[in-house]
């Protein structure tokens, strides 16, 4: 798409603007787990182009608690205690399903410039006893859908912030869409997993070159 260098720098401002409904987190807060629906900013659903998950005080999909996948409740530092050791950020729960990605999408309702995807993420209560999860981000703008890389989180207690470059700064429109999908990376058991996400209008520093070709830049933090 192009737009002119003033045009950008408005939806740049308009994303600022809007920067906690374009935070996952923030959103909820806002929103809570009570709706969910393909009208909202942001929604769950039970694999790619799947069932919207149930609204509550978390999504669900049938059959839970543990084989098929969730997103929240809400986490807050200090909780979640266990062997890969408390949550360190605000975020959320999410967990996938036996093969069956947790599926959070992202929906902009008005024209928002979009640099880059950040998923943070850490393993929470008795994630050390799993085989981590799979971390993918796809976008679907105009109609097309483009896969912008995978990244994986397991056996470390350590938090993470992968960061998921579009190949230049591009206007998502209604109807557009980006698609962070949470794999079982082979078994769904023990994948619990604190997360939060956001859109940045501008890619992560000294990334565009690498991910324009397909590659994830993952941004990692010791506890």
């Amino acid at each position: 798409m192009r737009f002119t260098l003033s045009a950008a720098c408005a939806l740049a401002m308009s994303s600022a603007a809007l920067a906690d409904m374009t935070n996952f987190r923030d959103w909820v807060d806002a929103n809570s787990f009570a709706t969910n629906s393909t009208s909202n900013l942001w929604y769950g659903t039970t694999g790619l182009g799947g069932p919207l998950m149930a609204p509550g005080t978390s999504w669900i999909s049938a059959g839970q608690p543990f084989s098929t996948p969730l997103i929240g409740p809400l986490v807050s530092p200090g909780s979640e205690p266990g062997a890969a050791g408390p949550a360190t950020f605000d975020g959320s729960w999410v967990h996938p399903g036996n093969g069956i990605p947790a599926v959070l999408t992202f929906a902009p309702q008005a024209p928002t410039l979009v640099g880059a995807v950040h998923v943070h993420t850490e393993l929470i209560a008795n994630g050390l006893s799993g085989n981590g999860i799979t971390i993918q981000v796809l976008t679907t703008i105009g109609g097309v859908t483009t896969n912008h890389g995978q990244t994986f989180l397991g056996g470390t207690v350590s938090d993470q912030v992968d960061e998921f470059n579009l190949p230049a700064p591009t206007v998502l429109s209604p109807g557009d869409t980006v698609a962070i999908l949470f794999g079982d990376n082979g078994s769904y058991l023990y994948d619990h997993v604190n997360f939060n996400a956001w859109m940045s209008p501008i890619p992560a520093p000294g990334s565009v070159a690498l991910l324009g070709a397909g590659l994830v830049v993952a941004a990692r933090r010791r506890r």
